[in-house]
C-alpha cells in the first residue's frame, strides 16, 4: 500500500508485521513498488512491539548491508539444513531416537546448525563425539554430509623475498622456485625481488605443513647459491 506494506516473518512461523513506507529506505520514497513487490525477501530488523495489540514493526533501511548479508548466508543455511534433516529422516528407517529430540540436541550444540555437517563431513563422525545422539543418526549424518557437501578448500599465502647477485641469478631463483612449486604450491611473480606463495588444502594444519616444506625448499636452494630468502605470512 502507498503507506507502507504487510509481511511474514518466515523465522517465527509467519507472524504478519508491517513496514511503514518511511522504514524502507533511508531517503524520500514517491512509490513504494519502486523498492517492494509481492513474494519479494528480505532482511528487516524489529524496532517496535505491541503484543497486546499483535503488532510488529520493521525496518529495512535500519539494517546495514553486512548484517544483510551474514543474515541471508545463515538463512540459507538453515534451510540447507532443513533439507538434509527431511532426507535424514528417510535414511533412518528404525531410529532409537525421535528426529525431533536429535534436532533438539544438535540445536543446542550448534547455533549455526549446518555448521554440525559441514564437520561430520570434513573429519567425520568424530565431529559428532559431544552430540548426545544414538549410534544410528550419527552414521547417517556422516554419510550424509559426506556425499551431500563438497568441501571449501582452505588456502593461506605469504610473500617471499628473494635476492641473488651471482651472474646467473635469475636462473637461481627460477630453480629454487620450481623445487617449491613441486610441493604443491602455487607462485606468482609480483615484482622483483617478490614473489607470491599460496597453498590450498582441506584442512589449515594441511596447508601450514605445505607452505613450510615450500619455502624451506625455496631458502635451501636460494642459500646454498649465496643468495638470500625471506618470507612474510599474509594476515588473513
Amino acid at each position: 500500500m502507498p503507506y507502507g506494506a504487510f509481511c511474514q516473518l518466515e523465522e517465527y512461523g509467519n507472524k504478519e508485521a508491517f513496514i511503514h513506507v518511511s522504514e524502507v529506505a533511508s531517503r524520500w520514497i514517491k512509490n513504494i513498488h519502486t523498492f517492494l513487490k509481492e513474494g519479494q525477501r528480505e532482511v528487516g530488523r524489529v524496532y517496535r512491539m505491541a503484543p497486546d495489540k499483535h503488532m510488529i514493526d520493521i525496518s529495512l533501511k535500519r539494517v546495514s548491508d553486512s548484517d544483510k548479508k551474514r543474515k541471508l548466508d545463515l538463512f540459507r543455511r538453515d534451510k540447507r539444513a532443513e533439507k538434509l534433516f527431511e532426507i535424514l529422516s528417510e535414511k533412518v528407517k528404525k531410529p532409537k531416537m525421535k528426529l525431533e529430540e536429535v534436532i533438539e540436541v544438535i540445536t543446542k550444540e550448534y547455533e549455526d546448525v549446518f555448521g554440525l555437517f559441514e564437520d561430520a563431513s570434513a573429519v567425520g563422525e568424530e565431529a559428532l563425539n559431544k552430540i548426545d545422539i544414538t549410534e544410528d543418526w550419527k552414521k547417517a549424518i556422516v554419510e550424509i554430509s559426506q556425499s551431500s557437501i563438497k568441501q571449501r578448500k582452505k588456502e593461506i599465502s605469504g610473500t617471499l623475498t628473494i635476492k641473488s647477485l651471482k651472474p646467473n641469478g635469475i636462473e637461481i631463483i627460477k630453480k629454487a622456485l620450481a623445487s617449491g612449486a613441486a610441493g604443491s604450491a602455487k607462485i606468482s611473480y609480483l615484482g622483483a625481488p617478490r614473489y607470491m606463495i599460496v597453498v590450498e588444502g582441506n584442512d589449515f594444519k594441511t596447508c601450514e605443513k605445505k607452505l613450510r616444506n615450500a619455502v624451506e625448499t625455496i631458502t635451501k636452494e636460494i642459500e646454498k647459491a649465496k643468495g638470500t630468502c625471506t618470507f612474510e605470512r599474509k594476515e588473513e
